[in-house]
C-alpha cells in the first residue's frame, strides 16, 4: 500500500534528488576548501623560506656558521616545523636543525632534490607552484616541503671573506618541511562536520516537504479517494468541503461540483424513470386494449376469410358446372348443326365458346389466387426434379404452340440440382410464364427455358420475342387485374391474374421473380428459388 502512495514516492524521489544534489555540493565544496586552504599554506611556507632566508642571510655573508646553526635550530622547535636543511650546490646538508645531519650528501634524486635535478642541468629558477611539494613522511602523516634556492648576489661573490664565482648563479637550497598533520585532522574534521549538517540539513528539508506532502497532497487526496470510493456506492451527499488555494484545492472544488451537479442528474433520471414507468403502463393499457381489438377485428377477417372461401368454392362449383353444360351445348351445335348455320349465327356462337372458354378460365385464376392468400394454404414440399416439372409444362402448352409454329427450348445443364419445392405450384409458375411467352410472341419464333445455379439460389430463364413490355407498365404488371395496354391491344384472351399468381407461389417459396423486357422485342422472366427449403407456408 505504501509503494502505490503519491505522498511516499515524492518523499522518496525528492529525498533522492536531496541526497544527490546535498552530497555533490558538500563534497565540490570540501574539495574546493581543502584546495584553497592547501594554496594558502603553501603560500605561507613559501613566505616563510623567504623570511629565514632574509633572517640568515647577513651571518651567510659573514660565514657566521654557527650562529646559522642556532638560528635553524629555533625555528625547527616551533611546533609544526618538521626539518631545515641547507645544501650546498653538491648536495651537502651545511646547516640544519638538527646537528647530526650536517656534512651528510644527499642524493640528488631524493625528493627534496627531485624536483630542480630531474633533468640533466639542474633548473636555476623555481616558481612559487614548483618550490613546493606534498609527501607522506615515514610517521605516516602528510608533510608539505619548500625548497627555496638560495642565489649567488653581488654582495656575496665580491665580498673578500667568500669565494664564490660571480658565473655561479645557485649557491645552494634551503628544504623546509612543515607537518600537515594538524591540517589533515582539521580537514578531517570539517568533513565530518559537513556529512552532519549535511545529514541535518537533509533531514530537516525531508520532514518539511514529509509535513507539506501529507497536510497539503496526501490528506487531500484521499479525501477525493474516499469522495470517489463514497460515490461509487450511491453517497452523493459526501462533500470534500475544505479546500487549498492551488490545484488540488481547486480539484477538491470540481469534486464537489460535481457531486452536486451528479445528484441532481440522479434525480432529473429518477423522476424521468418514475414518469416513464407510468407513460409505459398507460402504453401498455392502451396497447393491451388496442391488441384485443384487433384480436377481435382478426377473429372477423378470419371469420370473412372463411366465409369468402366458402363462398368462393361454392360459387366456382355452381359457375363451373353451368358453364360445363354451356360449352357442352355449343360444342354440339358446332360439331352437328355446324353446316346448318347461317354465317353469323356460327360466328356468335364461336364467341359464346371463347368467351366461355375465358370465363372458366377466370374462375381457375381467382380460386387458386384465393387460395394461395389464404391461411389455410400449404405448400407440399417434395424434391422436385426441373426437367420434369418443365417437360410437363411444354407438353401441356404444346397445341397452343404448334398452333402459333412456335418452339419451346429448355436447355438444363447436366447434373442440375434438384429443388425441394411444391411440385404443383412450380407447375402452375412455369405454365403462366411459358403460357404467356406463347400467346405474346409472333408465329415461327421460339421461347428460350434455360436453368443455372447462382450463389445459395437456383435461376430459371424464360425468354421471348414477343411484343414486351414498356418501361412504364413494369411495376404494374404484377398486380392483380392488370394488363399492359399493348397486351390488350394484341386481341389475345387473359385474366390479369396470371402473374400475379406467379410472385405469390414465388415469394411463398422464399424465391425471387424480376423480369426485364422491352417494348418490341421480347421478355425475359427471372425466377430464383432457394436450393434449401427453409419452412413451409
Amino acid at each position: 500500500m505504501l509503494g502505490r502512495s503519491l505522498a511516499v514516492k515524492l518523499i522518496f524521489y525528492i529525498g533522492i534528488i536531496l541526497i544527490l544534489s546535498l552530497g555533490i555540493f558538500g563534497y565540490i565544496n570540501i574539495n574546493i576548501q581543502k584546495k584553497n586552504l592547501i594554496d594558502e599554506m603553501q603560500q605561507n611556507a613559501v613566505r616563510l623560506s623567504q623570511t629565514i632566508e632574509r633572517s640568515i642571510k647577513h651571518e651567510m655573508l659573514t660565514a657566521r656558521s654557527d650562529q646559522i646553526q642556532r638560528t635553524l635550530e629555533d625555528i625547527g622547535k616551533q611546533e609544526g616545523i618538521e626539518q631545515i636543511r641547507i645544501f650546498d650546490k653538491e648536495g651537502k646538508i651545511i646547516a640544519a636543525d638538527s646537528r647530526e645531519e650536517i656534512g651528510i650528501l644527499v642524493d640528488r634524486k631524493a625528493e627534496a632534490c627531485y624536483t630542480c635535478h630531474k633533468d640533466r642541468e639542474p633548473l636555476k629558477r623555481l616558481s612559487s607552484p614548483d618550490k613546493t611539494r606534498i609527501f607522506k613522511s615515514e610517521k605516516g602523516y602528510r608533510v608539505l616541503g619548500v625548497i627555496n634556492p638560495i642565489y649567488n648576489e653581488p654582495k656575496c661573490y665580491n665580498s673578500a671573506c667568500h669565494f664564490h664565482p660571480k658565473d655561479q648563479s645557485v649557491l645552494g637550497v634551503m628544504d623546509i618541511l612543515i607537518s600537515l598533520a594538524r591540517f589533515d585532522a582539521q580537514i578531517g574534521t570539517s568533513r565530518k562536520q559537513s556529512i552532519i549538517y549535511f545529514l541535518f540539513t537533509f533531514l530537516f528539508i525531508s520532514v518539511s516537504i514529509g509535513l507539506f506532502v501529507f497536510l497539503f497532497v496526501n490528506t487531500p487526496i484521499h479525501k477525493l479517494i474516499e469522495g470517489t470510493r463514497k460515490i461509487a456506492r450511491g453517497d452523493l451527499n459526501y462533500r470534500i468541503g475544505s479546500y487549498h488555494s492551488d490545484e488540488i484545492g481547486e480539484l477538491g472544488k470540481s469534486f464537489d461540483k460535481m457531486t452536486a451537479e451528479l445528484k441532481k442528474s440522479l434525480e432529473e433520471i429518477e423522476q424521468w424513470n418514475v414518469k416513464l414507468k407510468d407513460e409505459v403502463k398507460k402504453a401498455t393499457e392502451k396497447l393491451r386494449r388496442t391488441n384485443e381489438k384487433l384480436n377481435i377485428a382478426n377473429a372477423k377477417l378470419r371469420g370473412l376469410d372463411n366465409l369468402k372461401s366458402d363462398f368462393m368454392r361454392r360459387m366456382e362449383h355452381g359457375s363451373r358446372s353451368h358453364l360445363a353444360v354451356i360449352q357442352s351445348c355449343l360444342s354440339l351445335v358446332l360439331g352437328e348443326y355446324y353446316s346448318e348455320l347461317p354465317e353469323q349465327q356460327k360466328d356468335l356462337i364461336k364467341t359464346a365458346k371463347r368467351r366461355s372458354s375465358t370465363l372458366l378460365e377466370l374462375l381457375d385464376d381467382i380460386l387458386i389466387l384465393s387460395y394461395r392468400k389464404s391461411a389455410e394454404a400449404v405448400y407440399h414440399t417434395e424434391t422436385v426434379q426441373m426437367a420434369d416439372v418443365m417437360q410437363k409444362v411444354v407438353d401441356d402448352i404444346k397445341d397452343q404452340a404448334q398452333k402459333k409454329n412456335t418452339v419451346i427450348n429448355v436447355q438444363i445443364p447436366p447434373g442440375f440440382p434438384q429443388v425441394v419445392a411444391d411440385r404443383k405450384a412450380l407447375s402452375e409458375v412455369f405454365s403462366n410464364l411459358v403460357s404467356n411467352a406463347v400467346k405474346y410472341s409472333k408465329e415461327d419464333s421460339a421461347i428460350n427455358v434455360s436453368m443455372k445455379q447462382k450463389g445459395g439460389f437456383i435461376e430459371i430463364n424464360v425468354s421471348d420475342t414477343g411484343i414486351g413490355i414498356a418501361s412504364e407498365d413494369l411495376p404494374e404488371i404484377f398486380n392483380e387485374f392488370y394488363r399492359a395496354p399493348n397486351a390488350k391491344s394484341y386481341k389475345v384472351e387473359g385474366t390479369g391474374l396470371g402473374l400475379t399468381i406467379v410472385k405469390e407461389i414465388i415469394e411463398g417459396h422464399h424465391g425471387k421473380l424480376r423480369v426485364l423486357s422491352e417494348l418490341g422485342k421480347g421478355s425475359t422472366f427471372t425466377v430464383l428459388l432457394p436450393k434449401k427449403r427453409r419452412k413451409n407456408k
